[in-house]
């Protein structure tokens, strides 16, 4: 018996080679241009996360490299979005928390800040009233210039006003002698400004905010006596 037929036992024989790997068709896996055009886009959502892994792991499966590639940067930028937003929101919050509370003891406005329309009280200041959008409004203190004052906030009663909007400015222009001791002078460089809350998107909301508003530019210091 030959014995260089076989190889010896203690070596075993050679394990089989692996199998090729799969072939690509040369189309690049939609799933991973998606996902990195939408992480281009700055969309970092939960689509473009799902998009970039179904990318990847279908592209490693049919051999797709650029896929894979794609995937890859997609998920690589949307990780980036994703801490930009988080340092933003995180800086956001430290600031908010140094700058400290909205007013000081005596309840006026600290420094120039954003707050809820809701929040505002007789003496607060407005920056710009006119480039105001949304529910939020720029205070600061009535001694920085500002084109705008509170003069008064109250609620319209919940019965027997027919006419909403007459009954607020009715009771700006009686809330203005309250605030400054005098009638509004035929001079002056400002006009009563009244909004309600129930027209700013706020229903049912019987809040009625009443502005002294300068016709042009802006002003210091504050009307109340």
């Amino acid at each position: 018996m030959d014995q260089q037929s076989h190889p010896p036992a203690q070596f075993g024989y050679a394990p089989p080679p692996p199998p090729p790997g799969p072939q690509w068709n040369g189309k690049t896996n939609g799933f991973s241009i998606a996902a990195l055009t939408m992480s281009l886009l700055g969309c970092f959502g939960i689509f473009t996360i799902v998009f970039g892994i179904v990318g990847l792991n279908q592209s490693r499966r049919n051999g797709d490299k650029r896929g894979k590639v794609f995937a890859i940067i997609a998920l690589s930028i949307t990780g980036l979005w994703i801490l930009v937003f988080a340092v933003a929101i995180g800086v956001a919050v430290a600031r908010d928390i140094a700058d400290g509370p909205d007013r000081d003891a005596a309840g006026v406005i600290r420094g120039e800040r954003s707050i809820s329309l809701s929040d505002l009280r007789a003496g607060d200041c407005a920056k710009d009233l006119e480039e105001q959008t949304g529910t939020s409004v720029d205070v600061l203190p009535c001694s920085s210039p500002h084109s705008s004052e509170v003069i008064a906030v109250f609620d319209l009663p919940a019965t027997g006003v027919t006419d909403p909007e007459a009954a607020a400015e009715a009771g700006c222009e009686k809330a203005y002698e309250t605030y400054t001791g005098q009638k509004v002078p035929e001079d002056a460089k400002f006009f009563l400004f009244t909004a309600r809350m129930a027209e700013l998107g706020t229903t049912d909301d019987p809040t009625v905010l009443c502005f002294a508003h300068q016709l042009t530019g802006t002003t210091t210091g504050s009307l109340k006596r």
